[in-house]
């Protein structure tokens, strides 16, 4: 039995057997106990009445007889004690006469004893109708069994095979309506947690068909691009100097875009490590500064650091790349004249640009893959579309947390992480040699 219904119906039908037997057998001793109390008490009466008969007509004629089943000894009492305890005393009980056993009611009469005899054999015939009908009711408690072990087995076992059925539609990628949740409790419990698996589990292939959407058209922009000029340097059509010039920035975006893939690929895998290390914050935006000083004077955009030393819990590498990011993203949207600011407080880092902002419905979905790169135009190589969405996984990655306020002067994005009393110096040299350095 591999099924769960005909497990669940062995298994109840088995319990209720058994049950059912143990009731039935108890009920055949107790009936058969108190047979056997009736057959004594209505010889011991039957033996009451002939006693009482004797005294009140005394006869010293001896007496063998059968009576029915009965037999009716009357006799000289020493005559009697074989078959009794104590022939000078009434008694009931069991005796054997002639070699058989037979339950006996004595009575003693004026000078003789009064013995009635009834054979032991007969208990079973007069309990037997009793256990006919015993049986007959276990025969139907049976059948009854039977069918309440069906009905329960199946209660139990329809949800889950519904359950199974919609799995399978599921794996399937089958739209599969949400599952009604009713039933016992576990059952209902299972229900809701497969319909919040699958809804969960859409959400996620959407979002997945959304991104592969977005990929295969942001590789699909450069490529195009590589592939047109290639072609017109073979044909004559664009100057050597133009066509590399082209190619070589078409393939710098490729490239990014292929490496924030492989980041998020990383992360999405937990194979994304990031240290937990005293950062200066401030050293993190003069070096993203210097990084993008020269893609800033490219679109005639001021880009400067601002702020003190503040030292914070995370790892530098991955702080650079999020400060980058932000400062890409920002250097995209600001008109030429604008500037871009990488500011520093304590625990926080922040991109301020004077770009035209962003507006409110968007600020929800700006760390979306793909999202702010699609609606704001692509006149810029500055990012992969990605960047964003990679900030937010780095600033939860090292126990962090970042944010965008937008409005008509421009937009900030933050990102505040865990504040540290001092620095990697302060924990590894002493003062003197701090005093030494400076």
């Amino acid at each position: 039995m591999r099924s769960l219904r005909a497990r669940l119906f062995a298994a109840t039908l088995a319990a209720l057997a058994l049950t059912l037997a143990l009731t039935i057998g108890i009920g055949a001793v107790l009936t058969r106990r108190q047979v056997d109390k009736s057959q004594v008490s209505a010889l011991a009466r039957r033996a009451d009445d002939l006693a009482q008969q004797r005294r009140a007509n005394v006869s010293y004629v001896n007496q063998n007889t059968l009576s029915g089943s009965v037999r009716i000894l009357v006799e000289p009492r020493p005559q009697l004690s074989q078959y009794v305890a104590n022939a000078n005393k009434s008694s009931d009980g069991k005796t054997v006469y002639a070699g058989d056993h037979y339950l006996y009611s004595y009575r003693t009469i004026p000078s003789r004893g009064l013995l009635l005899l009834r054979p032991e054999s007969l208990r079973s015939a007069e309990w037997r109708p009793f256990l006919r009908d015993l049986l007959f009711a276990a025969l139907a408690g049976a059948a009854l069994a039977a069918l309440l072990s069906f009905v329960i087995a199946g209660s139990i076992a329809r949800p889950i095979r519904r359950i199974a059925d919609a799995t399978r539609s599921l794996a399937a990628d089958e739209r599969h309506d949400p599952l009604p949740e009713e039933g016992t409790s576990e059952v209902a419990l299972l229900a809701k947690a497969f319909n919040e698996m699958a809804e969960q589990l859409a959400a996620s292939r959407e979002a997945e068909r959304n991104f592969l959407l977005s990929v295969s058209h942001e590789l699909k922009t450069p490529l195009t691009a590589i592939r047109g000029y290639a072609e017109g340097l073979a044909d004559g059509a664009f100057a050597p100097e133009e066509a590399a010039r082209v190619i070589g920035l078409e393939s710098g975006r490729l490239e990014r875009l292929v490496r924030d893939l492989l980041d998020l690929a990383r992360m999405n895998r937990s194979e994304f490590s990031v240290r937990h290390e005293p950062v200066d914050l401030a050293e993190v935006a003069r070096e993203t500064v210097r990084r993008h000083e020269a893609a800033a004077k490219q679109f005639e955009v001021t880009l400067a650091a601002a702020g003190d030393e503040a030292w914070v819990e995370g790892d530098e590498d991955r702080l650079l790349q999020i400060a980058s990011n932000l400062v890409e993203n920002a250097l995209r949207e600001t008109p030429a004249g604008g500037r871009v600011t990488v500011a520093v407080e304590p625990g926080r880092l922040s991109v301020a640009d004077t770009g035209p902002g962003i507006a409110t419905d968007d600020l929800p979905h700006v760390f979306e893959r793909f999202y702010l790169y699609d609606k704001g135009g692509k006149d810029r190589p500055v990012g992969s579309g990605l960047g964003l969405a990679i900030v937010r996984q780095l600033a939860q990655a090292m126990g962090g947390e970042v944010s965008v306020e937008s409005g008509a002067a421009g937009t900030t994005f933050a990102i505040r992480l865990r504040p540290q009393l001092r620095g990697v110096d302060d924990l590894e040299v002493g003062p003197v040699q701090r005093a030494e350095r400076v």
